[in-house]
């Protein structure tokens, strides 16, 4: 049998996109749909008011926010307002946060030099 790398979803099927995660009242839902040392997919759904705390990755990190609103934080200072349909990618090593204006469902890739 051979070995399948996305995880967690359903194959040969047609599936909307949106549906593959749904929110949690006062939290945050997610599903890794990929995980490997140099590669990663996470879909996660935020109640507003809900993030993610300033963090680093050491390879690059896009963020898109498929659904709601949401503002990117990256090294501090510099502030990204993410509507449905748009996207950011953070260099390196660079903390960046995630704060939920709305009820958002945003994926996360995460690439990585393999060593």
């Amino acid at each position: 049998m051979v070995e399948k790398y996305i995880k967690n979803i359903d194959f040969e099927k047609v599936l909307d996109f949106k549906n593959l995660i749904e929110y949690v009242e006062g939290g945050v839902e997610s599903r890794t749909l990929v995980q490997r040392e140099d590669f990663s997919i996470t879909l996660f759904a935020f109640d507003q008011g809900e993030g993610v705390s300033a963090y680093s990755m050491p390879g690059d990190t896009m963020i898109y926010v498929y659904e709601g609103k949401a503002e990117v934080v990256i090294d501090e200072d510099k502030k990204f307002i993410l509507e449905k349909g748009k996207t950011i990618v953070v260099p390196p090593d660079m903390l960046h946060s995630i704060d939920v204006l709305e009820k958002s469902k945003i994926m996360i890739i995460i690439v990585k030099l393999q060593r």
